[in-house]
């Protein structure tokens, strides 16, 4: 009987490796699935979603919610989206640019996981409630690419900025000292860096003033994990969607106008990509275990140190 499991096992593994992975809409059904959440019915109407299979919303604390959206795009790609939804004007909700150790100082090299960072970060009356990683950075040694402003301290003030990594250090994200949110090109940074209490360098700005750029040619154009961040046109919405990548059974990635698109359909009128690949990550506090838990499949297989984070916390005990 046991010889009869081995040959029926094999049987599997073969049919398993010679599945056809999808390249056009013969290969991926359609589908009736009507979206379930706010967020899912929105994206379905996005330019770059062919279809929603998938949709759920988990609501983390009070003005912060994740929606999971399992996809496939205009391009026949199937994808995983972690959608983080951020209330700024709900009582207590706060963001924080957290450095390894929660140091106020930057120091080259210095890296944790971001649920190493929630560790220390944690306490009551500033509970953690979401962390995404931030800004991208040279892998080589750790230098991160854009500025570094926290809490109302510049602790780094320049663009690392690199001809073959044409995709990164060309924009920034952050807060002015009202607690609105910004993103703009590098070249704004300048004459406006004494605005912000908070910031972070990141890469390609996907949606300027509402508008999916025309042209991304100067960009890659290949499918990687994703990690992009945008708000509404009041300032008081922010959105951090991650996007799993480089596993194609489970998730391809996006490319800039999809995201693009995406972040539109959500009613973002900027959005901006942060550190992608390996670097995607979105960890949670559970909202009924209370323990942290990372939300999406990084490409790496577990949590990767990064040089920053950006974290949503609450005044809860």
């Amino acid at each position: 009987m046991k010889r009869y499991w081995i040959y029926i096992l094999a049987a599997l593994t073969v049919l398993s490796a010679c599945q056809k992975l999808p390249q056009g809409p013969g290969d991926i059904p359609d589908t009736s699935y009507v979206p379930r959440t706010e967020l899912g019915a929105k994206l379905a109407k996005a330019a770059s979603v062919a279809h929603i299979y998938a949709d759920s919303t988990f609501l983390l604390a009070r003005g912060v919610d994740e929606t999971d959206v399992h996809l496939q795009t205009m391009d026949y790609k199937v994808e995983h989206i972690f959608i983080l939804r951020i209330d700024l004007s709900a009582p207590g909700v706060k963001m924080k640019l957290v450095l390894p150790g929660d140091s106020d100082t930057y120091v080259v090299g210095a890296r944790q996981t971001p649920s190493e960072m929630i560790e220390i970060v944690d306490k009551p009356g500033r509970r953690v409630i979401a962390a995404v990683n931030a800004d991208f950075w040279d892998t080589s040694n750790g230098r991160t690419r854009g500025p570094i402003h926290r809490e109302g301290a510049i602790l780094k003030e320049d663009f690392f900025y690199s001809k073959t990594l044409t995709d990164q250090a060309i924009s920034f994200f952050g807060f002015d000292f009202d607690g609105v949110p910004v993103i703009r090109d590098s070249t704004e940074y300048r004459p406006h860096q004494s605005e912000f209490c908070d910031l972070t360098g990141s890469g390609v700005i996907v949606l300027k003033d509402g508008v999916v750029p025309s042209d991304f040619s100067a960009y890659s154009r290949n499918r990687h994990p994703r990690n992009v961040v945008g708000y509404s046109a009041d300032g008081k919405t922010l959105y951090f969607l991650i996007a799993d990548g480089r596993q194609p059974t489970w998730s391809e990635g996006l490319l800039y106008w999809e995201m693009g698109e995406m972040m539109k359909s959500l009613g973002c009128s900027w959005s901006s990509n942060l550190d992608g690949g390996g670097s995607a990550q979105l960890v949670v506090r559970h909202p009924t275990v209370d323990i942290y838990q990372l939300r999406n499949r990084a490409s790496d297989g577990a949590e990767r140190p990064v040089v920053s984070c950006w974290m949503v916390t609450s005044d809860e005990p």
